[in-house]
């Protein structure tokens, strides 16, 4: 589910409040106007039966209009019978020939005697005028519900983006920040107590989280830095060991199996070291990079290995993949990948590489897939790689998050292929 910004949440259930709000004031005010009008009427038709009653006590000739005139009334003589003397009051259409049209009415009907007959009369007042000025009072309401709607909700999206203001940059900062960038968070002024509450809390965080990563990466750096010469002399120690007479073959062997341990103890502490760095953000200059140059070297570098192993390389190059990076970087991520798929490979496998202006594909010889999810995490070994220290291609994923323009993928396609892309 997509999410809402705070501001965006807070000001939709506002004018969803609004709009209920208003709506329903809106509706009362029209539904009391109508009453208000529909109540004047009926006072004038009240008023007009009262004086046409009391003019036909005076006038008989009153009491034989028939027909609708330009009184509006008309008066029926009715059969002798029982009959209620409440008025009624209803809307209906009537004719009118200026018009030559129906047009909308309000009757008063009511029942009244005289000289011992009884008569109904009936009296019409036209609401046309009062029918269009509600139809205009409703547009002034639809007009003045919308235009308020529409003002609050403006002023309440500028009232709010200010108040959040403080907020926000604050947000900015955070996701500027790089721990051991050197930056701190810089004071943000605000009058809301809780923006700057806040703003303490989160100061005193990045401020213990600057010194915890200062002691742990002081801590690696010494501890690698410390392994580093006891691992060196160990391991000349050994050589000038096996270099003595006297020994058997047994004691070789024994002596060897140890050493290849410490070597693979000393790869292991330089790439925990050289991860270490990485991830510390410790290598910053960039620059341009042609990468096709990096291949050819790392090849060069590795060329004993390949030999040994028998792989046969080959080089498709349809264009110079061009990188903004740092230079030591760069040889680490080419050598890396080119030296897993050297190691990895079968004897006498394939290494192809495929070089464009988007992408670098690195394709060896494999059987099985490897897991995807997996293969660029710490100490992630295939059954085959004992002597692998497991940190090869976690180093260059380290490598790739520092470079959003660049991402790593691996696939397999009958070989193990990687593919180093530009975003």
């Amino acid at each position: 589910m997509q999410k809402r910004s705070l501001k965006n949440y807070t000001l939709r259930y506002l004018v969803i409040a609004i709009l209920g709000i208003i709506a329903l004031w809106a509706a009362l005010f029209y539904m009391y106007i109508i009453e208000e009008v529909y109540d004047n009427i009926d006072d004038g038709l009240k008023d007009s039966r009262l004086r046409i009653m009391r003019e036909a006590e005076g006038n008989p000739e009153i009491l034989r209009t028939r027909e609708y005139d330009i009184a509006r009334f008309k008066i029926t003589p009715l059969p002798p019978g029982d009959y209620s003397r409440k008025s009624h009051i209803y809307n209906s259409k009537m004719y009118m020939p200026y018009d030559d049209d129906d047009e909308p009415v309000r009757v008063l009907q009511t029942i009244f005697s005289s000289g011992g007959q009884e008569y109904q009369l009936e009296i019409y007042t036209s609401t046309v005028e009062e029918d269009e000025l509600l139809e205009d009072l409703l547009t002034a309401l639809v007009v003045l519900y919308i235009a308020l709607v529409v003002s609050i909700i403006l002023i309440n999206h500028f009232i709010l983006r200010k108040a959040w203001m403080p907020f926000y940059r604050l947000m900015e900062q955070l996701r500027n920040y790089k721990i051991g960038g050197r930056t701190s968070l810089e004071p943000v002024a605000a009058n809301v107590r809780e923006f700057d509450e806040l703003y303490g809390e989160i100061s005193a965080m990045v401020a213990r989280n600057e010194a915890v990563y200062t002691q742990q990466k002081q801590f690696i750096e010494n501890a690698s830095h410390e392994l580093q010469t006891p691992l060196a002399i160990a391991i000349n120690k050994l050589e000038l060991l096996m270099g003595r007479d006297g020994l058997s073959e047994q004691n070789l062997v024994q002596i060897d199996e140890v050493n290849r341990t410490l070597q693979r103890l000393k790869r292991l502490n330089r790439s925990l070291l050289m991860l270490s760095r990485i991830e510390n953000r410790q290598f910053r200059p960039s620059e341009s990079i042609i990468l096709n140059e990096l291949v050819h070297q790392s090849l060069t570098d590795l060329e004993v290995l390949s030999k040994y192993k028998k792989t046969v390389i080959t080089i498709d190059e349809k264009g110079d993949f061009i990188a903004e990076m740092n230079r030591d970087l760069a040889t680490v991520l080419i050598n890396n990948l080119l030296k897993n798929a050297i190691v990895h490979n079968a004897a006498g496998g394939i290494l192809d590489i495929h070089i464009s202006e988007r992408e670098i594909v690195i394709s060896n010889s494999g059987k099985t897939s490897l897991n995807p999810e997996q293969i660029f995490e710490r100490f992630y070994k295939d059954e085959q790689s004992e002597n692998s220290t497991g940190l090869g291609l976690a180093i260059v994923k380290s490598i790739i998050r520092l470079y959003p323009a660049l991402s790593i993928d691996y696939r397999f396609e009958e070989r193990h292929c990687f593919v180093l892309r530009k975003q």
